[in-house]
């Protein structure tokens, strides 16, 4: 059958829904790739087609998901993120370097023919609220794989010796299968072994992170993301192929997100030059909140366009948020309710 008539009869099967002609017609198209001598192209759609195929946010948990022994919650969350490069503004030197890694990974095939291995184990770290995540996120859409997220709330465990084992059912996991696999919060199971105040459980737990991470061998791309890097044992600095770091935007990358945050509402009269020089010390997940809270603003009071005070009450908001986080007063009410404090 000629490769137009597996285009049709692909078309159709879906078209129907009926998913077992949809799959047998694929197998079709991927055997006469083969023939050609197309091997690159047959095997992503058989990595594609194994995956799952539709694309959706998040994906139905296959049954063979790892599990928790003694709780049976589900180690990993899979996810289908649907953005692209779009979706995230970063600093020159990291765009370059996440460039890099995805074409390298694009072209593993290729460099197995020459003996050598892509980056496939990747560290981001720097300030919450940079776009490690989202980043993340980004990388796996790009590469049309789906993101295994892993569960640190699942996978540590108070039982002795279940956090270890946890980690190794997601390892296994991960081996079989072709993914973006995400380990957020990676403090969690990689601190240093030498901090006194950490128990031996947990060094028993990063010696054997440390060896899972040696021996993987899996076709995925392996990103830890952290806001402590300081924490992390020094051994699994070494484990990594690339290591990202994500700073506070710049000036001119905060006019960008600002751009971008602000693009579907309009806002003739705000100068987001002089607006992004203000946000000093703000992440990009608290600028999105500015841009955010000010146009929910703006829609409550059935404007289409966004004034300069709904930016600047947001922004005020904003800080004061900030300032929250950081344990610091932010206004009379808190000094007030110190003084009734020291009175009592």
């Amino acid at each position: 059958m000629a490769t137009s008539d597996h285009i049709k009869a692909i078309f159709k099967a879906f078209a129907r829904r009926e998913n077992g002609l949809f799959i047998q017609a694929a197998r079709d198209l991927i055997s006469e790739e083969k023939q050609k001598g197309h091997t690159l192209l047959a095997r992503d759609l058989e990595r594609i087609l194994s995956n799952g195929n539709l694309r959706s946010p998040s994906v139905d948990m296959p049954n063979d998901v790892p599990v928790d022994k003694e709780r049976g919650l589900p180690l990993v969350h899979i996810e289908r993120p649907e953005f692209g490069w779009e979706r995230v503004v970063l600093a020159k030197e990291l765009d370059a370097t996440l460039h890099q890694v995805v074409g390298e990974f694009r072209k593993r095939e290729v460099f197995k023919t020459y003996g050598i291995s892509p980056k496939r184990k990747i560290l981001f770290f720097g300030s919450p609220g940079c776009g490690k995540s989202v980043t993340a996120r980004v990388v796996a859409a790009v590469l049309d794989l789906p993101l295994l997220y892993v569960r640190f709330d699942s996978v540590v465990s108070s039982y002795l010796g279940e956090t270890a084992a946890n980690l190794r059912k997601v390892f296994d996991y991960a081996q079989r299968g072709n993914w973006v696999v995400l380990f957020d919060e990676f403090d969690a199971v990689g601190k240093g072994r030498d901090n006194p105040f950490e128990h031996g459980e947990l060094k028993r737990v990063v010696n054997t992170l440390l060896q899972l991470m040696d021996g993987f061998t899996g076709d995925s791309l392996l990103i830890a993301a952290t806001n402590h890097e300081q924490l992390l044992d020094h051994a699994l600095w070494r484990r990594f192929d690339e290591i990202c770091y994500f700073d506070h935007p710049t000036p001119a990358l905060r006019r960008d997100l600002l751009n971008r945050f602000l693009s579907g509402f309009r806002h003739k009269n705000i100068d987001l030059t002089k607006l992004a020089r203000r946000m000093t010390s703000m992440s990009g997940d608290d600028i999105e909140r500015v841009c955010t809270d000010a146009v929910k603003a703006a829609i409550l009071e059935f404007r289409q366009q966004l004034e300069s005070a709904d930016i600047e009450r947001a922004l005020k908001q904003q800080r004061t948020r900030m300032k929250r986080a950081l344990g610091k007063p932010t206004g009379r009410g808190e000094k007030g309710k110190g003084k009734d404090a020291k009175k009592s």
